[in-house]
């Protein structure tokens, strides 16, 4: 403290009066930020806190007296300003305490108000140096002192000395007294201040949380768009320098919109940007001049906002220890660092508290710690090394650190983590394209080492063209070289396919064998139930009559009178009823379920069950037929009878539905937080054919959709498959996709996807008949909202989702959004209607139309290409499921420049396909396969005979031939050149006869084929085209017809 210290006084049990004595010599005031209320030399000291806070250290100090050495007294001296140590005890307690600084001079004398603490003032005296002030403090801390005993003085050890030798008027010439003094004993209370700030109140709590905030939005809006850029346009820059880039924020935060008051903000720290491997995980560390490396950077900051700090980075220490010993990773504990963090608030790092072994101080509620996880050293070997670009920065690496940190608040019932930056694989990771970078380093160095060289050998290499009379066009030859590079991926593709295919016949023969082991008894092995109408005659209704037919709707069952008695027959027994009027005479037919008859479809399991029990040995009725004068009766039967069979086949079915129905978990509602909440959302599928509008939320294990007429659908987050986030960019909408393990009712219907949507613009808009001006102003304010709302849609959704992860996270659950591939995306008709499909990281996809068209790769054994020819200009793909039991999904109609791309991503994704040349009946395909068991097998069950081993049955042509077809395409003598013009001369004559085969055939069946998914402007498209070369043929004769005519006028 700026001038001296206070002593405590003894208590007075007797009344439970307690006084502690405050002494200051004068103090000179510098600026802080806290709450104001009493003047001091033109600033503001907040009173009430003071008197708190004074009283605070007084009880930490009663709790825990060995903390604070046994001390007697404490003398918190606060000699000169420092502005290099930010962090002194003597400078945060003063803070602390007054929300200012008092260095060693007075310049005014404020009065305080007397409260139950005695606060007295000494005037500094220039005379005599202070000594009369010194002598009235020594008197007052000797006061105490008992014979033979020392009165113990607490004060801080690291400042003491620093103090002293700094000569100051005050603080100085104090010192040099307690040290001359043989009643004083020195002790330091470094350990008691250091418990007393661990400890948060309220008002700390919300300071941290803004630095927080503050070290968030710096760390995501400064220092990431910042590295983006270095990374995007290959600059060269040092850590330093990209550091103090990161330091000036601090200084004008309105460079990340940030509006805060300058003076309120500040960094903990210089920032610590380390790549390249060297790689120092300590506080203390520095950012050296070296070159930004882009393999792993570390970045550490921390923010001071109102003098409370927290860093952001990416049982503590021993649950670490423990964690990597139950993940099998006890290679990482001696990469551990020594401490795990330290607690963290106006004093930035408090040694005494660190999270270490050796420390055994107990967590409280409010204590704040900056939780620091990280290994360092850890070593690459070069197999790790092998997947990554021979140009890759990584190649270069021998070893690596990683590290995240947080600023963590301990509460009663759990850790509230402040600084809430992203810190998935995905938001701190980078693909950088390394092919763009070796070709231009490849082009520099040709230009600049050997450029004169290069271009005499290409100067060369064209007089020699031209004298072997080539043709030297460089457009021939890059045309010739990007087929080659075809050529060689569908070579490369092949080959990595054949192998690709051997190895998932292995796996499915061990996947099969497990799955046969584990099979159970299934739905088919369970033993018929008994129908059963009534159990006595009693139960009969009371309005039975002999020679008449009854339907009890009640007990499903029509009493038919058989010999003039009433014989129930249960409604599942009977098959049908027909009901015929021949002029007065009116028929009633009755059919039942029998034996050596079609049972039909409408046929239910257990009836069919019943049947085949009793077929051998029972006798069965077939049909019968009444006959009445009078069809009122038999009329009103037979349409009660029809009722009753509906009534019966729906609640059968649903029954059905409801039987594979896996029992969810119960949505836990989150409370007493905040809710993450989507609104003025469309859900699909809809509750009983009406359009349904609400809104979605995210609870503890699931989200609640809630719709405007109170419907509710829960989604349990451990039913969720594949959730879809797909962003609107060329569809109508922005939506949130639920592809579900196990399907929910929705209505009375089993529903697989849920799905979430918002539209953009009106799916129908009024198009005005007059022709618009391209620079409307109107359509080009339209077009610009259009654009905005789209970028506030897709910001709220995505927002939406990283919620949604927290949350699942936080409560134990592992959920992911994708977002579907649009560059890989694709035309196709999976359902009768031509649609945009797109890959995700798990699935293939159509979101945007119904019904949806959701494949689950995981679910696909095997993909075949059908209708694959040189004439087609489309073709269709078959994607074969897993379970054989299941037909497979199709698309058909994709157009033939899409095939490559879609072979590359199947091979990327480790699916085998085949073509072949024609459709295939699969469901027979499918029957005979599910029932051969060495289908995966690549002999007889002699297990001598070879054959194709699973799906190789299908491939266009063998692996033998392609062998030789690749020798063949080694043996060519052909040059580039001449390949390239003799592919030209070969493509003027197709297109001669393609032209004459226009004109001489009238039909094509592809074209019929492709006519069913062409939309309005395709079919426009080929009208235009289709007039043009009308028009030119007819030009043509004309001409012909003129030239003939003036040959005949010159005969």
């Amino acid at each position: 403290m700026p001038t001296t210290g206070w002593k405590r006084a003894q208590s007075c049990e007797a009344d439970g009066e307690r006084k502690i004595g405050l002494a200051w010599i004068g103090a000179n005031i510098s600026p802080g930020h806290n709450r104001h209320y009493a003047i001091m030399s033109g600033l503001k000291i907040d009173v009430q806190q003071f008197y708190s806070r004074m009283e605070k250290i007084h009880a930490t100090y009663l709790k825990n007296k060995g903390a604070w050495g046994h001390a007697n007294c404490l003398c918190l001296n606060r000699g000169p300003l420092n502005e290099e140590d930010l962090y002194a005890k003597s400078l945060v307690l003063h803070n602390y305490i007054f929300g200012v600084e008092l260095t060693d001079t007075l310049k005014g004398a404020p009065g305080v108000e007397d409260t139950d603490l005695t606060v007295k003032f000494l005037t500094r005296n220039k005379a005599d140096s202070n000594e009369e002030n010194y002598g009235s403090l020594l008197k007052d801390v000797e006061k105490d002192m008992t014979d033979g005993e020392k009165i113990k003085v607490g004060m801080f050890q690291k400042e003491w000395t620093e103090n002293t030798d700094a000569g100051t008027a005050n603080v100085s010439g104090w010192q040099k007294v307690l040290d001359d003094s043989e009643n004083t004993e020195l002790v330091d209370v470094a350990l008691g201040f250091g418990l007393l700030l661990a400890v948060k109140e309220d008002g700390e709590l919300d300071l941290i949380k803004k630095s927080s905030v503050l070290s968030n939005k710096i760390l995501k809006h400064g220092f990431v768009p910042r590295l983006e850029e270095v990374i995007d346009k290959e600059e060269s820059i040092t850590h330093e320098a990209l550091a103090e880039e990161i330091e000036e924020i601090y200084g004008d935060p309105k460079k990340i919109k940030l509006n805060v008051p300058p003076d309120h903000v500040q960094s903990a720290f210089f920032p610590i940007i380390q790549s390249g491997g060297d790689y120092d995980l300590r506080v203390s560390a520095l950012s050296n001049q070296k070159k930004a490396k882009f393999d792993i950077i570390t970045m550490s900051l921390g923010s001071r906002y109102q003098n409370y700090c927290s860093k952001p980075l990416k049982s503590v220490y021993a649950t670490a220890v423990k964690k990597l010993k139950a993940e099998d990773r006890e290679d990482l504990i001696e990469c551990l660092p020594k401490n795990l963090g330290f607690a963290i608030g106006a004093y930035f790092r408090e040694g005494n508290l660190t999270l270490s072994q050796k420390n055994s101080v107990t967590f409280k509620p409010g204590m704040t710690f900056n939780l620091c996880v990280g290994f360092s050293g850890i070593k690459l070997s070069k197999a790790d090394k092998a997947a990554a670009h021979d140009k890759s920065a990584v190649k270069q690496l021998e070893e690596y650190a990683l590290v995240i940190a947080d600023t963590v608040t301990i509460t009663t019932s759990t850790a509230d983590v402040l600084t809430k930056h992203q810190k998935s694989l995905t938001d701190v990771s980078y693909m950088l394209n390394e092919d763009e970078v070796a070709d231009d380093d490849n082009d520099n160095d040709n230009g600049t080492s050997n450029g004169d060289a290069a271009y005499a050998r290409k100067v060369q290499e064209e007089v020699d063209n031209e004298r072997a009379g080539q043709r030297s066009s460089k457009r021939l030859a890059s045309t010739y070289d990007q087929m080659a590079d075809l050529q060689a991926s569908a070579a490369e593709r092949e080959k990595r396919q054949i192998s690709l295919m051997d190895r998932r016949n292995e796996e499915r023969v061990r996947e099969l064998a497990r799955a046969k082991r584990g099979k159970g008894k299934n739905d088919e092995n369970r033993a018929a139930e008994e129908v059963e109408a009534y159990k006595r005659t009693k139960d009969y209704p009371d309005n039975v009559l002999p020679n008449q037919i009854k339907v009890d709707m009640a007990n499903k069952c029509v009493i038919l009178p058989i010999g003039g008695n009433p014989v129930p027959f249960h409604i599942s027994t009977i098959k049908a009823a027909v009901y015929q009027k021949l002029d007065s005479v009116s028929y009633l037919r009755v059919n039942f379920y029998a034996a050596g008859l079609a049972l039909g479809k409408e046929a239910s399991r257990n009836m069919a069950k019943l049947v085949a029990k009793y077929a051998p040995y029972a006798t069965f009725i077939r049909e019968m037929t009444f006959r009445s004068l009078d069809g009122h009766n038999l009329n009103n039967a037979y349409r009660m009878i029809m009722e009753l069979r509906k009534r019966f086949r729906a609640k059968e079915i649903q029954e059905l539905e409801e039987a594979t129905l896996v029992k969810q978990d119960r949505l836990i509602r989150t409370k007493n937080e905040r809710v993450p909440r989507l609104s003025d959302l469309t859900m699909r599928p809809v509750f009983a054919g009406r359009k349904t509008q609400g809104n979605l939320e995210a609870h503890q294990n699931g989200m609640r959709f809630i719709s405007n007429r109170g419907e509710t659908v829960d989604i349990i987050y451990s039913n969720i498959k594949h959730a879809v986030f797909q962003p609107c960019e060329n569809e109508i909408m922005v939506l949130i996709h639920f592809h579900l393990k196990d399907p929910i009712m929705i209505g009375k219907k089993k529903q697989t996807n849920v799905q979430v949507f918002t539209e953009v613009i009106d799916a129908s808009q009024a198009v005005d008949a007059g022709r618009r001006n391209m620079y409307d102003p109107e359509e080009m304010d339209d077009e610009q909202r259009e654009r905005q709302l789209r970028k506030k849609l897709n910001e709220a959704f995505k927002d939406f989702c990283r919620k949604v992860e927290k949350v699942a996270s936080k409560n134990g659950f592992t959920l992911e959004f994708d977002i579907p591939y649009r560059d890989l995306g694709f035309q196709g008709n999976p359902h009768k209607e031509m649609v945009f499909i797109m890959p995700t990281l798990n699935c293939l996809c159509n979101l945007t139309e119904t019904p949806f068209f959701v494949v689950d790769l995981n679910g696909v054994d095997h993909v075949h290409f059908e209708r694959v020819t040189f004439a087609s200009k489309a073709f269709d793909i078959v994607l074969v499921n897993k379970d054989f039991t299941k037909q497979p999904w199709r698309v058909d109609m994709i157009p033939n420049t899409d095939k490559d791309a879609i072979q590359d991503w199947l091979t990327d994704m480790e699916i085998s396909y085949t073509e072949g040349p024609m459709n295939l009946n699969w469901k027979q395909i499918m029957g005979t396969v599910a029932e051969d068991d060495r289908f995966y097998m690549d002999t007889e069950e002699d297990e001598v005979t070879k054959k194709e081993a699973g799906w190789s049955f299908l491939r266009m042509f063998g692996e033998d031939d392609e062998d030789d077809d690749d020798s063949a395409e080694g043996d060519s003598d052909f040059g580039a050149d001449d390949g390239a013009e003799g592919e030209s001369e070969e493509e003027e004559e197709e297109e001669e006869f393609d032209d004459e085969s226009e004109e001489e055939s009238d039909f094509d069946g592809d074209e019929e084929l492709e006519e069913q998914g062409l939309d309005w402007e395709d079919m426009e498209r080929e009208a235009i085209a289709e007039d043009r070369k009308k028009g030119r043929r007819d030009e043509g004769d004309n001409q012909g017809i003129a030239k003939s005519t003036k040959k005949r006028r010159r005969r």
